[in-house]
Protein backbone atom coordinates (compact mmCIF):
# COMPACT_ATOMS: atom_id res chain seq x y z
CA UNK A 1 0.00 0.00 0.00
CA UNK A 2 1.09 3.54 -0.82
CA UNK A 3 2.08 5.81 2.27
CA UNK A 4 1.55 9.42 3.09
CA UNK A 5 3.98 11.67 4.22
CA UNK A 6 3.42 14.91 6.42
CA UNK A 7 5.97 17.83 6.01
CA UNK A 8 6.26 20.77 8.47
CA UNK A 9 8.46 23.69 8.33
CA UNK A 10 9.61 25.89 11.21
CA UNK A 11 8.37 29.47 9.58
CA UNK A 12 7.45 32.12 11.49
CA UNK A 13 3.86 33.21 12.53
CA UNK A 14 2.53 35.44 10.18
CA UNK A 15 4.75 33.62 6.98
CA UNK A 16 3.25 31.67 4.40
CA UNK A 17 4.27 27.86 4.25
CA UNK A 18 7.44 28.07 1.74
CA UNK A 19 6.34 24.84 -0.17
CA UNK A 20 2.68 26.69 -0.30
CA UNK A 21 4.15 29.72 -1.98
CA UNK A 22 6.26 27.46 -4.19
CA UNK A 23 3.45 26.03 -5.44
CA UNK A 24 1.17 29.13 -5.50
CA UNK A 25 4.24 30.60 -8.34
CA UNK A 26 3.66 28.39 -10.60
CA UNK A 27 0.25 28.51 -10.38
CA UNK A 28 -1.06 24.99 -9.07
CA UNK A 29 -1.93 26.10 -5.80
CA UNK A 30 -5.41 27.85 -4.78
CA UNK A 31 -6.88 27.16 -8.07
CA UNK A 32 -10.70 26.17 -8.65
CA UNK A 33 -11.19 22.50 -9.45
CA UNK A 34 -12.12 23.45 -12.73
CA UNK A 35 -9.64 25.71 -13.86
CA UNK A 36 -6.49 23.86 -12.50
CA UNK A 37 -3.56 23.12 -15.07
CA UNK A 38 -0.10 22.70 -15.41
CA UNK A 39 2.23 25.57 -15.15
CA UNK A 40 3.06 26.95 -18.99
CA UNK A 41 6.46 26.45 -18.34
CA UNK A 42 9.22 24.71 -20.47
CA UNK A 43 9.10 21.27 -17.76
CA UNK A 44 12.12 18.78 -17.86
CA UNK A 45 10.88 15.14 -18.70
CA UNK A 46 11.29 14.17 -15.59
CA UNK A 47 8.72 16.55 -13.93
CA UNK A 48 6.17 15.46 -16.42
CA UNK A 49 6.76 12.06 -15.50
CA UNK A 50 6.66 13.02 -12.01
CA UNK A 51 3.47 15.17 -12.58
CA UNK A 52 1.43 12.24 -14.96
CA UNK A 53 2.37 9.51 -11.56
CA UNK A 54 1.12 11.69 -9.09
CA UNK A 55 -1.99 12.31 -11.02
CA UNK A 56 -2.62 9.13 -11.80
CA UNK A 57 -1.77 7.88 -8.17
CA UNK A 58 -4.45 10.56 -6.87
CA UNK A 59 -7.69 10.96 -9.56
CA UNK A 60 -6.97 8.03 -11.70
CA UNK A 61 -7.09 4.19 -12.07
CA UNK A 62 -5.68 1.30 -13.08
CA UNK A 63 -8.07 -1.93 -14.27
CA UNK A 64 -8.09 -5.20 -16.47
CA UNK A 65 -11.01 -6.39 -18.45
CA UNK A 66 -11.64 -9.23 -20.99
CA UNK A 67 -13.32 -9.20 -24.48
CA UNK A 68 -16.42 -11.70 -25.35
CA UNK A 69 -13.74 -13.86 -26.65
CA UNK A 70 -11.19 -13.77 -23.27
CA UNK A 71 -8.72 -11.52 -24.63
CA UNK A 72 -6.87 -9.64 -22.06
CA UNK A 73 -6.84 -5.80 -22.10
CA UNK A 74 -5.42 -2.83 -19.96
CA UNK A 75 -6.98 0.58 -18.96
CA UNK A 76 -5.22 3.34 -17.36
CA UNK A 77 -7.27 6.14 -16.96
CA UNK A 78 -7.43 10.11 -15.50
CA UNK A 79 -10.46 11.77 -14.83
CA UNK A 80 -10.59 15.92 -13.61
CA UNK A 81 -13.38 18.10 -14.46
CA UNK A 82 -10.46 20.79 -15.70
CA UNK A 83 -10.74 20.70 -19.78
CA UNK A 84 -7.14 22.27 -19.68
CA UNK A 85 -5.61 19.74 -17.73
CA UNK A 86 -6.50 16.72 -19.15
CA UNK A 87 -5.69 17.74 -22.73
CA UNK A 88 -2.52 18.31 -21.31
CA UNK A 89 -2.30 15.28 -20.02
CA UNK A 90 -3.24 13.70 -23.09
CA UNK A 91 -0.16 15.87 -24.58
CA UNK A 92 1.74 15.38 -22.01
CA UNK A 93 1.57 11.19 -22.84
CA UNK A 94 1.83 11.81 -26.08
CA UNK A 95 5.11 13.82 -25.59
CA UNK A 96 6.48 10.08 -24.48
CA UNK A 97 5.15 8.05 -27.38
CA UNK A 98 2.06 6.77 -25.46
CA UNK A 99 -1.33 6.96 -27.57
CA UNK A 100 -4.62 8.21 -25.87
CA UNK A 101 -7.67 9.04 -25.99
CA UNK A 102 -9.94 11.74 -24.57
CA UNK A 103 -13.95 11.54 -23.65
CA UNK A 104 -16.41 13.42 -21.44
CA UNK A 105 -19.22 12.27 -19.29
CA UNK A 106 -21.54 14.62 -18.92
CA UNK A 107 -23.48 14.49 -15.24
CA UNK A 108 -27.01 13.11 -15.18
CA UNK A 109 -29.38 14.58 -13.53
CA UNK A 110 -28.50 15.28 -9.92
CA UNK A 111 -25.27 14.57 -10.59
CA UNK A 112 -23.04 11.62 -12.29
CA UNK A 113 -21.88 8.29 -9.33
CA UNK A 114 -18.48 7.58 -10.07
CA UNK A 115 -16.71 4.38 -8.01
CA UNK A 116 -13.09 5.71 -6.48
CA UNK A 117 -11.87 2.83 -4.00
CA UNK A 118 -14.91 1.57 -3.28
CA UNK A 119 -16.56 4.38 -2.41
CA UNK A 120 -18.84 6.18 -4.83
CA UNK A 121 -18.08 9.95 -5.67
CA UNK A 122 -21.26 12.41 -6.81
CA UNK A 123 -20.18 14.34 -9.74
CA UNK A 124 -21.98 17.60 -11.10
CA UNK A 125 -19.94 18.84 -13.40
CA UNK A 126 -18.43 17.16 -16.92
CA UNK A 127 -15.83 14.91 -16.35
CA UNK A 128 -13.01 14.95 -18.36
CA UNK A 129 -11.05 11.86 -18.98
CA UNK A 130 -7.90 10.58 -20.41
CA UNK A 131 -7.68 6.63 -21.53
CA UNK A 132 -4.37 4.60 -22.14
CA UNK A 133 -6.10 1.78 -23.47
CA UNK A 134 -3.67 -0.17 -26.52
CA UNK A 135 -1.83 -2.60 -25.20
CA UNK A 136 1.46 -0.87 -26.49
CA UNK A 137 0.77 2.17 -24.78
CA UNK A 138 0.03 0.73 -21.80
CA UNK A 139 3.11 -1.22 -21.56
CA UNK A 140 5.34 1.89 -22.76
CA UNK A 141 3.21 3.77 -19.98
CA UNK A 142 3.81 1.16 -17.17
CA UNK A 143 7.88 1.73 -18.19
CA UNK A 144 7.53 5.29 -17.16
CA UNK A 145 5.50 6.08 -14.56
CA UNK A 146 6.87 5.95 -10.87
CA UNK A 147 3.39 4.91 -8.74
CA UNK A 148 3.28 5.40 -5.44
CA UNK A 149 0.18 3.80 -4.57
CA UNK A 150 0.40 0.01 -3.65
CA UNK A 151 -2.38 -1.82 -5.31
CA UNK A 152 -2.26 0.74 -8.79
CA UNK A 153 1.35 0.16 -9.16
CA UNK A 154 1.11 -3.69 -8.57
CA UNK A 155 -1.88 -3.70 -10.91
CA UNK A 156 0.15 -1.77 -13.73
CA UNK A 157 3.46 -4.10 -13.56
CA UNK A 158 0.92 -6.81 -13.42
CA UNK A 159 -0.94 -5.57 -17.07
CA UNK A 160 2.32 -4.82 -18.50
CA UNK A 161 3.88 -8.48 -17.66
CA UNK A 162 0.68 -9.85 -19.56
CA UNK A 163 0.50 -7.84 -22.44
CA UNK A 164 3.94 -8.19 -23.24
CA UNK A 165 3.20 -10.44 -26.03
CA UNK A 166 1.58 -7.77 -27.95
CA UNK A 167 3.54 -6.90 -31.28
CA UNK A 168 3.52 -3.57 -32.75
CA UNK A 169 1.25 -2.52 -35.83
CA UNK A 170 1.46 -4.86 -38.46
CA UNK A 171 3.31 -2.64 -40.76
CA UNK A 172 6.62 -0.75 -39.57
CA UNK A 173 5.19 1.78 -41.89
CA UNK A 174 1.64 2.31 -39.48
CA UNK A 175 1.78 2.96 -35.05
CA UNK A 176 -1.32 3.11 -33.62
CA UNK A 177 -3.64 4.15 -35.74
CA UNK A 178 -3.59 2.79 -39.32
CA UNK A 179 -4.31 6.25 -40.45
CA UNK A 180 -1.13 7.22 -39.75
CA UNK A 181 2.20 6.36 -41.53
CA UNK A 182 5.28 6.75 -40.23
CA UNK A 183 8.77 7.26 -41.67
CA UNK A 184 12.31 6.74 -40.53
CA UNK A 185 14.50 9.53 -40.78
CA UNK A 186 17.64 8.44 -43.01
CA UNK A 187 20.09 11.26 -42.89
CA UNK A 188 20.28 15.07 -42.01
CA UNK A 189 22.79 17.42 -44.02
CA UNK A 190 23.09 21.29 -43.35
CA UNK A 191 21.46 23.36 -46.19
CA UNK A 192 23.16 26.73 -45.62
CA UNK A 193 21.21 29.78 -43.64
CA UNK A 194 17.90 29.62 -44.52
CA UNK A 195 14.56 32.32 -42.78
CA UNK A 196 12.55 30.22 -40.70
CA UNK A 197 9.33 30.73 -39.34
CA UNK A 198 7.70 29.63 -35.63
CA UNK A 199 4.35 28.39 -34.72
CA UNK A 200 2.64 28.60 -31.26
CA UNK A 201 -0.46 26.72 -30.37
CA UNK A 202 -1.97 25.91 -27.31
CA UNK A 203 -2.06 24.09 -25.12
CA UNK A 204 1.03 21.49 -26.25
CA UNK A 205 2.84 23.32 -28.61
CA UNK A 206 2.07 19.66 -30.87
CA UNK A 207 2.04 20.88 -34.46
CA UNK A 208 2.44 18.35 -37.63
CA UNK A 209 4.51 20.04 -40.14
CA UNK A 210 4.55 18.65 -44.06
CA UNK A 211 4.20 15.19 -42.16
CA UNK A 212 6.03 15.61 -39.20
CA UNK A 213 5.28 15.81 -35.30
CA UNK A 214 6.69 19.07 -34.17
CA UNK A 215 7.03 20.19 -30.92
Amino acid sequence: MGSIVRMRFPYRSGHRNPLTQVLRDYAVWGQRCEGKELPDLPLSREFLIGCLSGLIDADGCVRERANRKGTLHGTVEYCTVSPRLVEQVSDALLRFGVASCMRVRSPARGGSERRIGGYAVIHRRPLFCVEVSRALAVNRLASLLDLRIGYKAEKLRWLADNLRHVRPARSDMHGYDESVALDRVKSVAPVGEKRVYGISVSPSRLIVVNGIVTC
